[in-house]
Formats: C-alpha cells, structure tokens, sequence
C-alpha cells in the first residue's frame, strides 16, 4: 500500500471514530438533569398542622409528582393580619418522594406548588398572585394585589375595579427579580378583581 492510501486510510478512520465518539460525560450528565428535571403528574394536598397542645393550623403542604426532581412551594396568609407570603421547601426530592414544609406558625396554606430543581435557566416561571386587603384608617378595601415567581424578572398585574362607577383598569407594580415579590395597590377604595405576575 503506497504512502497516500495508508494517510486516506488512516484519514479516514480518524474521521470516523471522531463521528462515532460519544459526547463528553459532564455534557450528557447536563442534558439529562435538565429533562428529567421537569416534574409532571403532580398531586398536591395541606395538612393541618397540630402545636403544643391545642393550637391547630391548616399550614403544611405537600406535593408528589410522578416524575421529575421538586421541592414544594406554599402560598401562605397570615388569618389576622391578611398579608401574604411564600415559602419554599429546603430539600429536594426525586419522583415518586413527597416534598413537604409549612408555613409560619398559626398560618394557613393557600396555595401548594411544585418547583423544579433545579430550576430553568430562562423565562419567568412558577408565578403566584393573590390579592389582600388594605387598610386606611376606617377605611378597609381587598385593594392590593401581590405577585410572586421560581425565575426570571417580572411585575404585578391587577386588574382594578371602581365599585361605585364599575370602571376597571389595569395597574403594574415594580419589577423584580425571582424570588422577590412584587407589590401594588388599586387606587384608593377600589377593588382588585385579578392578580397576576407577569413578564418585565
């Protein structure tokens, strides 16, 4: 065989066992965290919560998907003062676990949610929203509206409603990023008929 068919041949092989390598391992451990990281067929349910006694709250929250990797988000209110607030689970667990915390003593859950871990790398995700009810002197009205996202950067939506004249509109609060809330009010007296977190 002459010297330019063993260098094709060898040329060739090359080529091939390049094509043929498999992709790194850190790559391909990347690229399968991120698509099993998507949790789906997710159940959720709150459990009260019993302290010292007689004290009662319907406060813990859990969540169990049947595939992915979460942790457990709740939207929780605080009964006497009517502001809200989240918070997060401090552990991770793989499909079929149950991802379980609770909210501040005394409080209840109003919201239970799934959270991928770890969490995407882009876009707003994971947006909670609730409305509470602001108080001016004697004047008391469910006026503020509260957003709250997993990712990205994002506002609070409220769709506001006058009740005396029934005029609705619509007003934004200040941008945030996650896992900041984001808080406005209607104007003075007014209603909040819908709250969302939205894109910034």
């Amino acid at each position: 065989m002459t010297r330019y068919a063993r260098s094709l041949v060898a040329t060739t092989m090359l080529g091939l066992s390049v094509l043929a390598a498999p992709a790194p391992a850190g790559a391909a451990t990347r690229a399968d965290l991120s698509a099993q990281a998507a949790a789906s067929g997710c159940t959720t349910w709150v459990e009260w919560v019993q302290e010292g006694g007689n004290s009662y709250y319907y406060g813990r929250g859990n969540v169990q998907c049947a595939s992915g990797r979460y942790k457990v988000k709740l939207q929780c209110r605080n009964l006497q003062t009517g502001v809200g607030y989240v918070v997060y689970g401090g552990y991770a667990v793989n499909a079929p676990g149950t991802a379980t915390t609770t909210c501040y003593s005394g409080n209840v859950a109003e919201g239970v949610y799934p959270v991928d871990d770890p969490l995407p790398t882009s876009g707003v995700t994971g947006c909670v929203s609730w409305a509470e009810w602001v108080h001016e002197g004697s004047n008391h009205y469910y006026g503020r509206g509260t957003a709250q996202c997993d990712t990205g950067t994002y506002r609070v939506q409220i769709q506001c409603r006058n009740a005396q004249t029934g005029q609705r509109y619509v007003v934004y609060g200040p941008t945030k990023t996650a896992p900041a809330i984001s808080t406005t009010t209607c104007y003075q007296g007014n209603v909040a008929d819908a709250v969302a977190g939205v894109p910034a």
